[in-house]
């Protein structure tokens, strides 16, 4: 028999539920579809409902208590996806049957649960976040980390798939964005800056009517009595997204902000992706900034303010996709540049291993995910927005222009965008990377690998020696260099890890930069088709 019982918490703002008994349901879903590299999604309902979440609470709470928490609190967060209330619900009774607590925060952006976690991890053995992320309207799922924001491995991942069973749950409401905005504020330095009684930076924000406006807007009420204007697009929540997935990846999203920016003589444009932990940009001209240039601007923002240890030198990772212009910028005797795999749970474990974690500053991925030490290792949107605004609105008030300096970098770092292929079966990805490496021997001068390091038992990326060998790799993403006196390209092929596709990323630099990478982007383009793959 199952009983619910409702009711608000005095001072808590607090509700929940209370389960009695034990009820079984089943599901005809196939679970191991949902689970993916890094979390779980998936169609809703034929991949991923009520039930499917329901036993992924159960199970987390499971793993945590397996892991020696007993007894363990979750917090829950939500996007603003139509299903991810009833989902939400579904995922704390799951956590209660599992013999956890829950603690709700509503809708909220996964930066939220991440900053509970990360700032409470005493309070919170974990967090779940019912996201789908910057995934098309039809699908949902679950961002899951452990106490202080650490990601859920793929051991872990592994173990949920073998405990997912279910039951009702409880949840408790809690809100903390305004003391999530007064940290971030302070986080970025911006609590020092003086008062001002007219606006004199202006910043144009894009919600995509995902939780962007919900997530920001009481940062951007700090930030007004400094003298930041902000003009909103679709701020409101709606899980239809009527104007298009909120994604700052794709083109149209982009291009709207930029007109947007435009049309209000603004300053900076910042786009939000569905569950706000991943940010966008355009110049005051509303041309989009790359994601490997908002790495290079946090990273000067935060090197101005980094405490550099004695004998030390301050850490960039940025990952397999990322420009060159990290490298010409920071690779120097007072910085370093480390490349690191595609996808953040491996960003995030390297972050915080201790052969790095007192040196790191910042680590960034060329999707648009950037990662904080200050923010417990974990990837923030709205603190990459700070920086970047802190650093553009300086720049204004010296009489400098942000726009000028990203002019100069468009000049000679060019960059192909993600161009995906699709294959006919998994069966076809490593013959295709093994082909194309043999293809390109002659023409690189380094191949880069992903291996497991066993001085570190993590995963990171070496300098590959003799033949590739892709079947034996940690991954099987393979990047090769050709790098010339002052000018050069690379390109990583790697595989999708949710489907038979393959991303192919390139990069061109020097005076005939636009030239060389769509010349080098072709030339791949053809050989990928010819080995069988489609143009996705």
């Amino acid at each position: 028999m199952i009983t619910k019982n409702a009711g608000i918490a005095n001072g808590d703002n607090a509700f929940f539920f209370f389960a009695k008994g034990n009820t079984a349901m089943t599901t005809t879903v196939d679970i191991r579809k949902i689970f993916k590299r890094d979390d779980i999604r998936g169609l809703y309902p034929e991949e991923l409902n009520v039930d499917t979440v329901f036993l992924a609470g159960r199970a987390m709470a499971e793993r945590l208590t397996a892991l020696g928490k007993s007894n363990p609190r979750i917090v829950v967060g939500y996007d603003a996806r139509l299903t991810s209330p009833e989902l939400r619900l579904a995922f704390c009774r799951g956590v209660v049957a599992g013999g956890g607590q829950a603690e709700d925060l509503g809708l909220v952006s996964t930066e939220h649960v991440y900053y509970a976690c990360g700032q409470r991890p005493e309070r919170y053995a974990g967090g779940a976040m019912i996201t789908a992320s910057h995934n098309p309207a039809a699908y949902n799922g679950i961002k899951m980390v452990h106490a202080g924001a650490a990601p859920f491995s793929a051991a872990d991942l592994k173990w949920l798939q073998q405990r997912m069973m279910e039951l009702l749950a409880p949840a408790t409401s809690r809100d903390l964005k305004n003391e999530f905005a007064d940290y971030l504020v302070r986080l970025a330095g911006f609590d020092a800056w003086p008062d001002r009684e007219q606006p004199d930076f202006t910043v144009v924000a894009a919600a995509g009517h995902g939780v962007g406006g919900v997530a920001f807007q009481p940062i951007a009420d700090r930030l007004a009595a400094k003298g930041l204007a902000v003009v909103w697009t679709d701020p409101e929540p709606d899980g239809r997204f009527p104007h298009g997935v909120p994604n700052p990846l794709l083109p149209d999203f982009m291009e709207r902000l930029g007109q947007a920016v435009v049309a209000n003589n603004a300053d900076l444009g910042i786009g939000f992706d569905g569950d706000a932990d991943r940010a966008g940009f355009t110049d005051n001209t509303g041309q989009a900034i790359a994601g490997s240039f908002v790495l290079a601007l946090a990273a000067k923002a935060k090197l101005a303010r980094h405490l550099r240890k004695q004998g030390q030198r301050p850490l960039i990772f940025r990952n397999l996709c990322c420009s060159q212009l990290l490298v010409d910028l920071y690779d120097n005797d007072d910085t370093e540049v480390m490349d690191t795999p595609v996808g953040h749970g491996k960003i995030k474990l390297l972050m915080r291993h201790e052969a790095y974690c007192d040196r790191i500053a910042i680590a960034g991925e060329h999707s648009g995910h950037f990662f904080y030490p200050e923010f417990h290792f974990v990837d923030s949107g709205m603190l990459t927005s700070l920086y970047l605004l802190m650093l553009a609105w300086e720049m204004k008030r010296r009489g400098a222009s942000l726009t000028a300096e990203l002019a100069s970098w468009r000049q000679r770092y060019c960059w192909s965008g993600e161009v995906n292929f699709n294959l006919s079966s998994p069966e076809e990805v490593l013959p295709v990377l093994l082909r194309t490496w043999k293809e390109n021997q002659a023409l690189a001068t380094a191949r880069y690998e992903v291996r497991n390091d066993p001085a570190l038992g993590l995963d990171r990326v070496f300098l590959g020696n003799g033949d590739y060998c892709p079947a034996k790799l940690a991954a099987p993403d393979l990047k090769m260099v050709c790098d010339r006196a002052d000018s050069g390209w690379w390109f990583v092929l790697r595989p999708s890890g949710n489907e038979p596709k393959l991303r192919l990323n390139v990069e061109a630099w020097g005076d005939d930069a636009v030239n060389a990478c769509r010349r080098e982007t072709d030339r791949l383009a053809a050989a990928l088709r010819q080995a069988g793959a489609k143009d996705a």
